[in-house]
């Protein structure tokens, strides 16, 4: 019974990030000089300037208790050395894309592939060093796009 209620659950969700993100996906790029786009399927965030690919990080995101929802977002706020007090940690180089729900891609682990399913964020998005030490500098507020893709799957 769980089995067809996360399938159900990730069809449902598919379907709803595909429509979504073939009615904006081209805009985006219209729209906004940078782009990151974080697909969560195959847990890989891209940094587009211009429509140009100017790199690809890996990247550890929320699992189907702790989502990263599906979205097209703006980089609301940065702060190089955001502190969590709700999960009592450190965030380096919060790059804030939900403020309500204080989402942010930020440093964190991100461990190879076959330990990575085993691990997941609060919402939030993992960047290692150097790529999120890249990413901070180079994002802009209000400028810069967050596209994050399907939902994580089991990895």
């Amino acid at each position: 019974m769980t089995k067809l209620i996360k399938y159900s659950r990730l069809i449902c969700a598919l379907v709803v990030s595909i429509s979504a993100l073939s009615a904006g996906a081209f805009d985006v790029f219209e729209e906004y000089e940078k782009v990151i786009w974080i697909n969560q399927p195959k847990q890989i965030g891209i940094a587009y300037e211009r429509g140009k690919k100017l790199f690809e990080f890996p990247v550890v995101t929320g699992d189907d208790e702790t989502t990263t929802n599906p979205g097209i977002y703006k980089v609301k706020m940065k702060d190089d050395s955001y502190y969590s007090r709700t999960y009592d940690t450190p965030m380096p180089y919060s790059i804030f894309f939900d403020l309500k729900g204080m989402k942010a891609i930020h440093e964190g682990e991100v461990p190879p592939p076959e330990k990575k399913k085993e691990l997941a964020t609060h919402g939030c998005i993992h960047v290692e060093p150097p790529y999120i030490e890249k990413l901070y500098a180079w994002a802009d507020e209000e400028n810069t796009a967050v596209v994050i893709s399907g939902w994580r799957t089991d990895d």
